[in-house]
């Protein structure tokens, strides 16, 4: 350590001079110490050259037009430079001893100088997988150029390293670039990289000047959103649309949004482990004709703003069942229409009346929506089934929509269809003369009431049993309980426990 002086003579401050070159001379050392082998530009530098010999001639050689404060005390010679404001800064320290020789001993060095001007160029905020990026870092002004490492590290794992080893003149500015080219993936998201300046001191040891840090964010939305149903829709049925985007990264930073006619549909996602989503929305169209639909893919809070969508016109038509109508009863060998019939559709309408896989012809005044066929029975048909085959073919969609309605033929002979209609008119007259009995009962029964005659009969009497007549109104005389004279203790009350009321002749 070492005191300095200003230009007044005064101590400013103690300086540690922990940088030291040593050279020999005939019998004597030379040591030229500095406070640091680099400085920063701009920055205070002190130089010190002391000798063994114990009577020299000390010569201190600095860059010309340097602003700094000296002073010479015994067989040292020390420098303050307050602010170094030149890149290039030799130092040469001469040493005559001339009770040893007549020949100077010079030690000498350079000064590393540097700035802190390191710079990372501006790079996506969100890099998509998939796709080479470049990270470009220009570095610090050092002279000498040789003297600094400009590194790219992953973490802290040094990916790439430029070392200049051409030296270029003090006045060149031409900066030292380290560009490093990445495939953008999903392990880069979130990963740091660091580019970072350090000066080779010469001395196995290297001294960090400036650094900087960049964390990538990575994404994948390689394609547009895919509609996955594409069939037409019916009239008042309710269907659901899915919607897929393929290979998403992050998957919970995207939205997908279902859209009918600029009206959202609120839709259902989920997510699989390959990074697609599915939306799914329902919706039951009122109305037919073509319908447009939208469905769209952005991402949230991220550093983009990315938005793709994808459009689809959905056919909305209306077909009802087609319908078959023909006798119950069919006899063999008379012949009977069929008619196959479609009430309400939209769109090219076409009909088929089939037996198994046999189209049967249609009569002359068949239309669009109404086939006739007048058929031939047979008994081997019986048990055979008929087919109403209706397909509507609509504009936009090149497969036909298809229903079919089946009945089955009940053949029977002309003897067994005779026995049926009178078994059927039996079972008719049975039931028409229940309700005629029905109905002179509940004449008699009435008229009853409303003359008051009653008489209530034992369902069981005794021998003896003697039937009271009773020829009072029934509001003013209540039925009474008849009980016989006889062993039988059977009684009745009323109409109940199976009583007759009936009224007296």
């Amino acid at each position: 350590m070492v005191s300095t002086l200003t230009s007044s003579g005064r101590y400013l401050h103690l300086v540690l001079f922990v940088f030291t070159l040593t050279t020999k001379g005939n019998g004597f050392k030379v040591h030229l110490n500095t406070d640091t082998p680099a400085v920063e530009i701009g920055g205070p530098l002190n130089v010190n050259c002391r000798t063994t010999c114990l009577n020299p001639e000390i010569n201190m050689e600095l860059k010309p037009g340097l602003n700094k404060y000296c002073n010479e005390v015994n067989n040292s010679y020390t420098c303050q430079i307050p602010a170094v404001e030149r890149w290039d800064l030799p130092m040469v320290c001469s040493v005559l001893c001339k009770s040893v020789s007549n020949t100077p001993v010079e030690n000498k060095t350079v000064i590393i100088v540097y700035n802190r001007d390191l710079v990372i160029a501006p790079h996506p905020k969100a890099m998509e997988i998939n796709k080479t990026y470049q990270l470009n870092c220009t570095g610090p002004r050092v002279y000498p150029n040789t003297k600094l490492h400009l590194k790219w590290l992953r973490g802290s794992k040094v990916v790439k390293s430029v070392h200049p080893t051409e030296q270029k003149f003090p006045d060149d500015v031409t900066p030292v670039v380290n560009i490093l080219n990445l495939n953008a993936s999903m392990a880069e998201d979130g990963q740091v990289y660091t580019c970072l300046a350090e000066l080779d001191l010469d001395t196995n040891t290297t001294k960090e000047i400036e650094s900087s840090s960049v964390t990538l964010q990575t994404y994948s939305f390689p394609k547009p959103p895919r509609i996955l149903n594409r069939k037409p829709i019916e009239v008042n049925e309710e269907a659901t649309l899915e919607c897929e985007v393929q290979n998403v990264y992050p998957a919970e930073k995207l939205t997908v949004t279902w859209f009918h006619n600029e009206e959202e549909l609120k839709p259902v996602t989920k997510t699989s482990s390959s990074h697609d989503i599915w939306a799914t929305t329902t919706w039951t169209p009122q109305d037919t004709g073509l319908t447009e639909f939208t469905c769209r893919a952005d991402f949230e809070d991220y550093p983009l703003n990315l938005t793709r969508s994808a459009n689809i016109s959905i056919e909305v038509y209306v077909f009802s069942e087609p319908v078959i109508q023909a006798s119950l009863t069919i006899i063999d060998g008379k012949p009977v229409n069929i008619t196959c019939s479609v009430f309400n559709v939209s769109g090219e309408l076409q009909l088929t009346l089939k037996n198994g896989n046999m189209s049967l012809p249609s009569e002359s005044s068949s239309t669009e929506h109404t086939i006739y066929h007048t058929l031939h029975p047979k008994m081997e048909m019986n048990g055979q089934q008929l087919t109403c085959v209706a397909k509507l073919t609509l504009q936009n969609h090149s497969e036909p929509i298809v229903k079919q309605q089946n009945i089955t033929l009940n053949v029977q002979s002309e003897e067994s269809s005779w026995v049926i209609i009178i078994v059927g008119f039996s079972i008719v007259g049975a039931i028409i003369i229940i309700i005629i009995m029905a109905i002179i009962c509940y004449c008699r029964i009435d008229r009853a009431r409303k003359t008051g005659e009653y008489n209530v009969l034992n369902p069981t009497p005794s021998r003896n049993q003697e039937i009271p007549r009773v020829n009072e109104p029934l509001d003013i005389f209540p039925l009474q309980e008849v009980i016989s004279n006889g062993n039988d203790n059977n009684s009745q009350t009323g109409p109940n426990n199976n009583s007759c009321i009936t009224p007296v002749s």
